[in-house]
């Protein structure tokens, strides 16, 4: 298939595509568009420049929301191992590669280490994916395109109800992995070199260092390479998929002797063998993943409900088809069964599911795909998880918006202009609670986030740097806040899941003679069989409840409160 070119102007410069229209590939779904205005490239860098801006404003409102429990363990590790008052990977355990780390202690260094700083930070890296989600966009379709699919990722990034204004790993996974798909298509519509194919393999590499679901972006990105161009070509393919795995590789290899350094065992568990064996879609189960999916769409329901308007009003005449072809075999078989002689439109259908001619088309279906694949691996559907579906999702909004809005009568254009704006806008109605806490509240099912910062205060004045807690379950982010090291080191409610020896390990530490001296119990029944009965009977036992606060009940160790009374 021919390739789409630069004009000559250009001379390849493979960011000029953002700042100059191109030729679109033949049979590209916008060569059948009305005939735009042109756009001036200052209007579209000033639409840019507002959707970078509103994606700070809609976040401003929750920097102070309490900290995140994955924020909190990011932290917690982070600082220890920068610190030196502990080990990654041993003491410091979470199951994620360095490059979280890394980031976190980048922002430690250049914004500070508070929730405001860290949210800042990943404010900065939504507006660069931003970028590249607008530039994408220019590129399939049309100036016009970029700037509404902008806007709308600036929106639907900041999600409350998808945790978006956090500093997740999706935040910042989702800038090398939009980048990797600009440059790909950039590369399909150029040429294949090769130093750009390792450029394109390395942002993989990082993406898959920040948040390991990002993987799905080599089966992204070798799917694209075959897909596109001549299909005659195997040999030239296999080179330039080598090309692509070797900048993947460099990142792999650069992790792996890090990680080697750490102690290679409990790195290879913690990043690989835990994932494989105890926390992913396979392994949790299908009630839980039906469960856990369930959840998700509940709670990202309005985003579902504007993709599902596009999709009909995108597709609304193969709707009206099917509509009447079944109208007409319903007919044709009341009437005699034998003679039932209706056809099924299957043209019209089957066209929207081959494999698109046009290359922007492509690359996005895969990269779609991809990262619906890569938010299903890890069987937990955390709202958060949505987040990298987010940058190919918008610039198929966009694109769809400007294919159908010419073909709109004049009453359905401000409908459809309308259910976006309430949709995409629908989520932040928590704002109306005022307050970061007021907030917490409304969004938190149990006291143990809105809490936590007195919580933590109270820790620290009862407490020595070196005592021990435990949080109960969950909540790492008062191991952060109270500086305070846990008893025992899997912060999470999953990995207690996931792993069998847990629940035994946990009823041991709290009994035996090194328990920690306090425990604070965040109201969540806890992951395993029994809501954690067993866990809360030995507490009563070597425990009593010292304060609560917020409804958040603090227990100490009765030896430590006899040893302080004599």
């Amino acid at each position: 298939m021919p390739t789409s070119k630069l004009e000559p102007s250009v001379n390849g410069g493979w960011l000029e595509p953002m700042l100059v229209k191109l030729r679109r590939p033949p049979h590209s779904a916008a060569d059948s568009e009305p005939t735009k205005p042109t756009h001036t490239v200052l209007s579209d860098w000033l639409w840019l420049a507002m959707a970078m801006l509103l994606s700070l404003a809609l976040r401003i409102p929750f920097f102070k929301i309490p900290m995140l429990a994955d924020e909190g363990g990011y932290a917690y590790a982070t600082r220890g191992w920068v610190d030196g008052a502990g080990q990654l990977y041993h003491d410091l355990w979470i199951s994620r590669p360095q490059g979280i780390f890394f980031v976190y202690a980048g922002i430690f260094d250049l914004f500070g280490s508070d929730t405001t700083a860290i949210r800042f930070a990943a404010w900065i890296a939504i507006a660069l994916t931003t970028i590249a989600v607008w530039g994408f966009a220019r590129m399939c379709v049309s100036p016009s395109a970029g700037n509404l699919a902008a806007a709308i990722f600036a929106v639907a990034s900041s999600l409350p109800n998808l945790e978006g204004y956090s500093a997740n790993a999706e935040m910042f996974m989702g800038l090398p992995a939009a980048l990797a798909a600009l440059w790909l298509l950039h590369l399909g519509r150029t040429s294949w070199s090769p130093w750009q194919l390792v450029g394109t393999g390395l942002l993989i590499g990082i993406a898959i260092s920040l948040k390991p679901s990002a993987a799905v972006m080599i089966a992204v990105a070798i799917g694209f390479i075959y897909l596109i161009g001549d299909t005659s070509n195997h040999t030239g393919r296999l080179k330039r998929t080598t090309w692509l795995l070797t900048g993947v590789a460099i990142v792999g290899i650069g992790s792996a002797i890090h990680g080697w350094m750490l102690g290679w065992d409990e790195f290879f568990e913690a990043t690989v063998s835990y994932r494989l064996s105890a926390q992913s879609a396979v392994t949790v189960g299908v009630q839980r993943n039906l469960e856990a999916i369930g959840r998700l769409a509940w709670r990202a329901s309005a985003l579902i409900a504007l993709t599902a308007i596009l999709l009909v009003v995108r597709y609304r005449a193969e709707l009206e088809a099917a509509g009447r072809w079944l109208g007409a075999a319903s007919r044709s078989a009341g009437r005699s069964p034998l003679r039932w002689r209706s056809r099924w439109p299957i043209d019209g259908a089957v066209s929207h599911l081959a494999r698109p001619v046009d290359d922007g088309k492509l690359l996005l279906r895969l990269w779609m795909l991809g990262s619906l694949a890569g938010a299903s691996v890890g069987g937990d559907w955390w709202s958060h998880y949505l987040i990298q579906v987010v940058p190919p999702l918008s610039i198929w909004m966009g694109w769809t918006i400007v294919q159908v809005w010419p073909t709109l009568t004049a009453p359905f254009r401000p409908a459809l202009a309308i259910a976006t704006v309430v949709l995409l806008m629908a989520p932040f109605w928590v704002l109306v609670h005022g307050s970061p806490t007021d907030m917490a509240r409304t969004m938190f099912s149990h006291p143990g986030y809105p809490a936590q910062e007195q919580v933590a205060a109270y820790l620290r004045e009862e407490t020595t740097p070196d005592t021990e807690i435990y949080v109960a379950f969950d909540q790492a982010s008062i191991y952060y806040l109270a500086d305070r090291p846990p008893a025992y080191r899997y912060l999470y409610d999953q990995e207690l899941r996931g792993i069998p020896s847990s629940y035994s390990d946990l009823i041991s530490i709290i009994s035996g003679p090194n328990r920690p001296e306090y425990i604070v119990s965040t109201r969540q029944p806890g992951p395993f069989a029994d809501d954690s009965r067993a866990f809360w009977q030995v507490v009563g036992q070597y425990y009593e409840r010292v304060v609560t606060i917020d409804d958040v009940p603090i227990y100490r160790d009765k030896t430590a409160i006899d040893a302080e009374d004599d």
